[in-house]
């Protein structure tokens, strides 16, 4: 009996080394990631600083533009899918904001809110744009709504795709109401010692329960698209940027009364099976911003651009035609 006690001991000491060991990447090169992805239209603009920004320019210069901005842990790659029915109506901006996606870590390891505004303002100054919409998913439309107050004469109008937003008492609850259906991941990076064992521990599976949480249609959770998100956390010097970010802390909370000040007409688009942000915190906009329209979408989860672009693209162009933008 204690034979078999052991040796059961020792298969499942030895299933779990190799789980771990199975986990366990390197970092991926620059160059080879940039040849792998940074494919069609892909540009960088290399800072003063060292900063090198992955962005795409697409559509018509002739064209209203908007610039995309994508969630936390995304990429510009994010909007692959709403793109094309876009193309022919507007000049589309997206970029790997700071920390992620083929831009990665920089030199100067500010990835606030305030260096990612920054980083739009340059991008747009480069390309001569002076007016622009702003459209942002999630983390990305946090930063989306605090550039329109920033920058209020810049922003024609503001897009916000299932996006971060305001903090309310029921926002608080909410969260911890829903807190365990977040990606596990997500959960070990707010522990302090764990944050530097997945500075090398981050198992394919991270990726792959991540993207079937952000998505309603778990066929979109493809192991292609889960394994690009794996293979851009591994640009070298982004698991550590990333783990640096502790997520809602990366700029001045805001409560409600602040978006009363937003002068940009504004569409929300939601998700209502949103896993990661609950649907109703979108009605915040709703209930403050002066000109706004808000389309929850049913059957449809944290990537609205992603899981229903189609759908998207006609509400986004609707919203310019009433608006005289387009």
């Amino acid at each position: 009996m204690k034979r078999i006690v052991k040796r059961l001991g020792i298969f499942i000491v030895s299933i779990l080394v190799i789980f771990i060991i199975s986990g366990i990447h390197l970092d991926i090169p620059r160059d080879e990631l940039e040849s792998r992805y940074a494919k069609g239209l892909s540009q960088f603009l290399d800072l003063p600083d060292g900063t090198r920004i992955h962005f795409r320019d697409e559509g018509l210069p002739e064209k209203p533009t908007i610039v995309l901005l994508h969630g936390f842990n995304g990429s510009l790659f994010n909007f692959e899918r709403l793109v094309p029915f876009l193309i022919k109506d507007f000049r589309l901006i997206s970029l790997d904001l700071p920390g992620f996606g083929l831009t990665g870590a920089t030199p100067i390891a500010d990835y606030s809110t305030e260096a990612f505004i920054d980083t739009v303002t340059l991008l747009t100054k480069e390309l001569g744009i002076e007016k622009f919409s702003i459209a942002g998913n999630s983390m990305g439309g946090g930063v989306a709504w605090r550039y329109a107050l920033k920058y209020p004469t810049k922003i024609e109008s503001l897009i916000l795709l299932s996006s971060s937003g305001v903090v309310t008492e029921e926002d608080l609850k909410r969260f911890e109401d829903r807190k365990n259906k977040s990606p596990i991941v997500w959960k070990l990076m707010s522990s302090g010692i764990l944050k530097k064992f997945l500075n090398f521990y981050t198992p394919k599976f991270f990726a792959t329960q991540g993207l079937k949480a952000s998505v309603y249609d778990q066929d979109l959770a493809t192991k292609e698209y889960a394994m690009q998100f794996h293979d851009l956390v591994l640009l070298e010097g982004s698991r550590s940027a990333i783990l640096s970010m502790s997520i809602g802390s990366r700029s001045r909370v805001y409560g409600p009364e602040v978006l009363s000040d937003i002068s940009a007409p504004t569409l929300v688009i939601h998700g209502q099976e949103d896993n990661i942000i609950n649907y109703e915190s979108s009605l915040v906009f709703k209930d403050n911003i002066d000109v706004v329209e808000i389309k929850i979408y049913p059957l449809v989860g944290h990537l609205p651009m992603y899981e229903a672009p189609q759908r998207t693209a006609h509400d986004v162009k609707v919203f310019f035609r009433s608006l005289k933008l387009d």
